[in-house]
């Protein structure tokens, strides 16, 4: 019989997964003939497993994903869409991420680019790696409300952005940004630079980015970091992938 006493201490201690393995190997029977290294590792295996399936379950909350069902598994690659699947599995390997190549994913709208963009967030949480979706205009209204409240908190909140693991932003560029809007994100990119990757999710091709953004050597430069030696992802197709 299980000491409860023992049971506290170890829930006080937040070793939920061992708990849950030792009353299963109360109620089986089955588990006397393993011998004690056996149940031991058992009982570890369970506590591991929960705790690496809580970090991930965390990681997706945090992430902000539209659609936290998105995932690699059900990209669909119709003919017309021109994938590459050996591209995309590349990329879910999170190969990139240590090396901070950025992702350019670009298509129409209904193309299933979001999609695309946020399958391979998910990929990223399930390596552990910190991952933020957000649109760009909320990322900017976000931003300029903490530059509002004052320079502690805007260089704290601006530091997150910096600091994320994988940043993936969709709706890049659909309208023309303010000076402003330009200084905010020039100072994160080039943070971020060749250090932590970006995922940048455009109707428009990284050309037509400069005549969005108004101060032309920090167009060039903001394009130039993003794009420049990125991984690209053209989603071809007529057929709206939200009708499907």
């Amino acid at each position: 019989m299980l000491n409860q006493e023992m049971l506290n201490k170890l829930k006080h201690m937040k070793m939920t997964g061992l708990v849950e393995a030792l009353e299963q190997q109360e109620q089986d029977p089955g588990y006397e003939e393993l011998g004690f290294h056996e149940r031991l590792n058992l009982l570890v295996d369970w506590e591991y497993s929960k705790r690496q399936h809580n970090r991930l379950q965390l990681l997706i909350n945090q992430a902000k994903f539209q659609n936290p069902d998105a995932c690699v598994e059900d990209i669909n690659y119709a003919i017309d869409r021109k994938l590459d699947r050996n591209q995309i599995l590349e990329l879910a390997s999170c190969n990139y991420v240590p090396h901070g190549q950025n992702v350019v994913i670009v298509g129409a709208t209904g193309a299933g680019k979001s999609y695309i963009a946020q399958a391979l967030g998910q990929a990223a949480c399930r390596r552990l790696i910190p991952t933020k979706y957000i649109q760009l205009p909320d990322l900017l209204e976000e931003l300029k409300i903490a530059k509002n409240k004052g320079p502690e908190i805007f260089t704290r909140l601006r530091k997150q952005y910096v600091k994320c693991g994988l940043l993936i932003i969709d709706e890049w560029l659909l309208f023309p940004i303010s000076t402003e809007d330009t200084e905010i994100l020039l100072s994160i990119f080039d943070r971020r630079r060749g250090v932590r990757p970006t995922i940048v999710v455009s109707q428009l091709e990284p050309a037509e980015w400069l005549d969005q953004i108004p101060i032309q050597l920090a167009a060039e430069s903001i394009t130039d970091r993003l794009s420049t030696k990125a991984h690209r992802i053209t989603i071809k197709g007529n057929k709206s992938m939200r009708s499907i």
